[in-house]
């Protein structure tokens, strides 16, 4: 649903405030496919979370999404970029797959063998996709993997999680306030968590018990901003289900050996 019908469909949930910030979003609409919440929020005269709670109404996770869905519909291409498809394909398969080469697998395939449940939190739209692939392949392991979609179900979950649990939350940044949260009620309850962010520090992996770490690249798109490729979360995905498939064969294997 384009982003005009969506405002018209959610448009009994709105009031004042939240149409002021869609009539600037509106009347801007090439440069708020690039605006940051703080500068949305200061050139509306409303606060950041008013501008969360708009985006939310609209039936977006975030204020993220919302832009994502902007510049699909809004942003026009720029400049012819420099580098060829070709190239930037090659470079881009080379970098990801020398970063996941760097990965050890070990530690988290233990973890999820271990594990008596498994739950998955997507802090996003795409973080979300990531998840769905992650439970798709690791089902064909009958490895069964159970997702989170908001706060009353984690909450729900945490009354009976347990150490013997896991928990895989995907986050770009690992620092929006939900996703530490839950962070901070895990580690508080000694339940192991997998993270899988971008390669920075941030707040969600010094929480985890074990990271996986993914550098989006960028792509050369004919565009004002710079289009940073997911392609290396969902290689990841499937780089750990590999993995994971012979740490099973090798458990296997030691069974047969002793």
């Amino acid at each position: 649903m384009k982003m005009e019908e969506l405002v018209k469909h959610n448009l009994s949930r709105l009031n004042d405030t939240d149409l002021i910030v869609w009539r600037y979003i509106y009347a801007h609409l090439e440069e708020c496919c690039y605006i940051s919440i703080y500068d949305l929020a200061d050139a509306c005269h409303v606060s950041r979370t008013t501008v969360m709670r708009f985006a939310k109404k609209l039936g977006f996770d975030g204020f993220s999404d919302l832009k994502a869905v902007l510049k699909m519909e809004y942003a026009k291409p720029h400049d012819k970029p420099t580098q060829t498809i070709a190239e930037a394909t090659t470079a881009l398969c080379q970098a990801i797959g020398e970063e996941i080469a760097k990965q050890d697998f070990e530690r988290v395939n233990r973890l999820m063998h271990r594990a008596r449940r498994v739950f998955v939190f997507a802090s996003g739209l795409v973080q979300r996709n990531i998840a769905n692939e992650l439970t798709r392949l690791f089902l064909q392991m009958n490895q069964y993997l159970y997702t989170i979609y908001g706060p009353d179900e984690f909450r729900i979950t945490m009354e009976n999680a347990t150490p013997e649990d896991l928990f895989v939350i995907i986050s770009l940044s690992g620092e929006s306030d939900r996703v530490v949260d839950f962070a901070k009620t895990l580690h508080a309850k000694g339940v192991p968590l997998i993270s899988m962010t971008r390669l920075q520090s941030n707040s969600l992996a010094r929480l985890s018990t074990e990271n996986l770490y993914v550098t989006p690249r960028a792509l050369p798109v004919a565009s004002k901003r710079p289009y940073e490729s997911t392609l290396a979360f969902f290689l990841m995905v499937e780089i750990w289900f590999v993995s994971y498939t012979q740490f099973l064969a090798e458990q296997d294997g030691d069974s047969e050996d002793t």
